[in-house]
This record gives structure tokens, C-alpha cells and sequence, in this order.
């Protein structure tokens, strides 16, 4: 029995070469190859999923406690609280250890930098005592209808633009912006 465990070690620990050695010769397209092939996992896209991430899920979440039966239950729940607490440390270093490489590359330890950016405030909740007819450049920027233009002397300039509403000769207020606008 010794043997046949022996011989089976050399044989896995020879292939292992084999395959490693083909690896070499062909960039890795070997194995790729290979489990694009034979791979259940593959096929079904689960090859690069950390199955510690579901089970420290299973052990943390308590509806997974709703077949336990009641004799046993505490016990169930002390094993899951033992391992969902391993599996948590372990992850924790793993990640820990990514950070510490990624950032080794900038000249960085972790953890990572944070910054935090705050919400934009829309303009006229920073500015609450705003008044749009107050501000210079809409003044200067304000156009007039065709009609205003084209009403009056034609060797005379046009008179300034109306900074308020109430200004404008035809202005009347109404209930609704039909009402306002004589295109409407």
C-alpha cells in the first residue's frame, strides 16, 4: 500500500513538472487550453471565484440557521461564528497583502489613501439671496425681441435692454406662461 501511495506521489509530483514545462514552452496556452477543455468550473465561469466569500456568507447570515435543529443550534451557531471569524482574518490578510503590492509599486504601504469629495451644491442652494436679475453678465448678455428692434427710429441706437421684467412695455402678468409670452 505504502508502494502504490508512493509511486502515485512521483507520478502527480512528474506531470506537475510536465505540465509546468509545457507552461513554459507555450505561455501558459497549455493550461488555459486544458481547462477550457476539461473544466466544469470554467465552463460555468465560476474558475475565479474565492468560495471563502460564500461560505463566510453562509456562516454569517442567520437565515441559513432556519433548518438547525433546536438541540443542536447554539453548537451550530458557536462552529459558524469560529469559522466565518477565520475565514474573515484570512480574507482581511489577503487583501492586506494585494494592497501592499499594488501600493509597493508607488512607493506606498497600506492602507490606501482615502479621499472623500463632497456632493456639488447646486448654485442656487449655495447662493439662496441669488436674484438672476441682479447679475451683471445676464445684463450684458440679454438679448431683445425682433420686435423691440425693429419698433422705433432707425438712426437712433436701441435703448438698453430690460434688466426687469416690468420694464418691458408689453409686460403683463398673468396666471400661466401662456399668459406671459404673446408668442405662446
Amino acid at each position: 500500500r505504502k508502494q502504490v501511495a508512493d509511486r502515485l506521489n512521483c507520478a502527480i509530483d512528474r506531470r506537475t513538472e510536465l505540465v509546468h514545462h509545457l507552461d513554459e514552452l507555450t505561455d501558459g496556452v497549455y493550461s488555459e487550453g486544458m481547462k477550457k477543455t476539461f473544466s466544469a468550473s470554467r465552463k460555468a465561469e465560476l474558475d475565479d471565484v474565492d468560495w471563502r466569500v460564500a461560505r463566510l456568507m453562509y456562516c454569517k447570515d442567520p437565515k441559513h440557521n432556519a433548518g438547525v435543529d433546536a438541540a443542536h443550534a447554539w453548537e451550530v451557531q458557536q462552529r459558524k461564528m469560529a469559522d466565518s471569524q477565520a475565514l474573515e482574518d484570512a480574507l482581511a490578510h489577503d487583501a492586506t497583502d494585494r494592497w501592499a503590492k499594488a501600493l509597493a509599486v508607488v512607493g506606498e504601504k497600506p492602507p490606501p489613501v482615502e479621499r472623500t469629495v463632497e456632493r456639488r451644491i447646486p448654485f442656487v442652494e449655495a447662493r439662496p439671496t441669488y436674484n438672476p436679475e441682479d447679475d451683471v453678465w445676464s445684463r450684458t448678455l440679454e438679448l431683445r425681441t425682433l420686435d423691440e428692434a425693429m419698433r422705433g427710429d432707425v438712426s437712433k441706437p436701441l435703448p438698453r435692454p430690460a434688466v426687469h421684467t416690468e420694464e418691458y412695455q408689453n409686460f403683463h402678468e398673468g396666471k400661466y406662461v401662456k399668459d406671459d409670452c404673446p408668442i405662446a
